[in-house]
């Protein structure tokens, strides 16, 4: 290390002279520096999100692509079995839902192809990848006791991100026409939701602030004004050895999730 004079050091404020500490410390004579060690602070390279232009084709994409998550998770949810007994009354629920997203999917590709983009008639990877098929994995698992409350759960988080998703884009979608189209969707979702909301909480504790025993809010509560764009959180499955359940909070897509020109169905 070359030398620094000790006075020098002493007289620089505490950023300085790390900075000039450092490049004391720096090359040395005949040293090679090698490219299998990373400095610090350099993070590892990741692949860059897509270039492509954020439009009205994009967001109805995107649209249709959780209008198909949906309609699989539903799909799931009926083969599972489980509304039977007293819970028979659900699986028409459930059957006049997913035919709803099975409407919109159709209505909003329309919207898709007028403007000049191509209809994108299946699920949303990213969605399925880092929400549903965890979820559904949770909800299968087989000492869960609880599949039929679990199924709900998801359905009421999947109605309302779809809700918040039509509500997001509203105001980035460029006609009047397809505002509205998207908010006559969007309060279709809103709706499915509500109706999911009693479903799990019967009442009057469906449609108010409230938690559970363990003070946690309760999923179908309404946790404040109406509209808010925020993380949808769910709680499923087995409870482990720790306690714990799964958790996960779903997001209306962004940047890495959308459904660019480029992203076909697989």
């Amino acid at each position: 290390m070359n030398r620094m004079n000790r006075r020098r050091m002493l007289g620089m404020s505490g950023a300085g002279a790390l900075a000039a500490f450092l490049a004391a410390c720096g090359k040395q004579a005949g040293v090679t520096e090698s490219a299998n060690i990373r400095a610090l602070g350099v993070p590892a390279e990741i692949p860059g999100l897509s270039t492509e232009e954020v439009n009205d084709v994009v967001l109805l994409r995107t649209a249709a692509s959780l209008e198909f998550t949906a309609i699989d998770a539903y799909e799931a949810a009926l083969n599972l079995g489980v509304f039977t007994g007293s819970a028979a009354a659900l699986r028409a629920v459930a059957t006049r839902m997913r035919d709803d997203h099975r409407g919109h999917a159709d209505a909003v590709n329309g919207l898709v192809v007028a403007a000049g983009g191509k209809a994108f008639e299946c699920a949303n990877p990213r969605f399925n990848e880092v929400y549903l098929a965890p979820a559904l994995a949770a909800i299968t698992a087989a000492d869960n006791a609880d599949v039929p409350g679990d199924v709900l759960a998801l359905a009421h988080g999947l109605e309302t991100v779809a809700a918040q998703t039509y509500q997001s884009v509203v105001g980035l979608l460029t006609t009047p026409a397809l505002r509205r189209a998207a908010m006559t969707i969007g309060q279709d979702e809103s709706r499915h939701a509500a109706v999911l909301a009693q479903a799990i909480n019967p009442g009057a504790a469906g449609v108010g602030p409230s938690v559970d025993a363990d003070g946690r809010p309760l999923v179908a509560a309404v946790p404040s004004a109406f509209g808010e764009l925020t993380a949808t959180p769910l709680t499923l499955g087995p409870v482990r050895a720790d306690g714990s359940r799964f958790q996960v909070s779903l997001e209306t897509p962004s940047l890495n999730s959308f459904i660019y020109p480029n992203v076909t169905c697989a």
